[in-house]
């Protein structure tokens, strides 16, 4: 089993959430019948809230994008690749409770990052599992799966003016 790990630095705009990774690339596990290789590119999208009005009494809602590129090379039938994508508590709060560190540190602004627009499921560790088949080829045949990632602010947080921001790392484990 090997993991790739991409943390995301934290973003510069109030009331945002992510910013890019950078981009990574690492030879990704894969069965099958053949000569071949796998590799994994992951990359992801900033997830910015905007302004957030504690006033308003819907949550705040957005979403990012985590972007998992795999390509087999070689000579190939019944390739098969998989992969698990988790994302970190983050820099602040807990699974059930992540939060955004502002301008006043003892009042952190709570969020969440979900695996679906329902926001039921949180997205945490090992939550989301794929698996898909390929053929291998000379130059190579790529398949990129792109994954949302769905970010909530709970209404009615009165908390000081500012930017508040949260570092989450991505890890893929294949």
């Amino acid at each position: 089993m090997r993991t790739r790990a991409v943390t995301v630095p934290a973003l510069t705009a109030a009331l945002a959430l992510a910013g890019l990774l950078a981009p990574g690339t690492s030879m990704a596990a894969c069965t099958g019948v053949g000569a071949f290789s796998c590799s994994a590119t992951v990359s992801a999208t900033a997830l910015a809230f905007g302004n957030y009005d504690p006033a308003v009494a819907t949550p705040k809602d957005n979403t990012s994008t985590v972007t998992v590129a795999s390509t087999v090379t070689g000579l190939g039938i019944l390739v098969t690749l998989s992969y698990t994508i988790s994302l970190s508590v983050g820099s602040a709060g807990n699974l059930a409770n992540r939060q955004m560190v502002g301008p006043v540190s003892t009042t952190p602004l709570g969020y969440n990052l979900y695996t679906t627009n329902t926001h039921g499921i949180v997205w945490g560790l090992n939550t989301v599992t794929h698996s898909y088949s390929a053929l291998a080829s000379l130059g190579g045949n790529t398949t990129t799966i792109p994954y949302t990632v769905y970010g909530r602010i709970p209404a009615g947080q009165y908390v000081a003016p500012g930017p508040y921001s949260s570092t989450i790392t991505v890890t893929v484990t294949y």
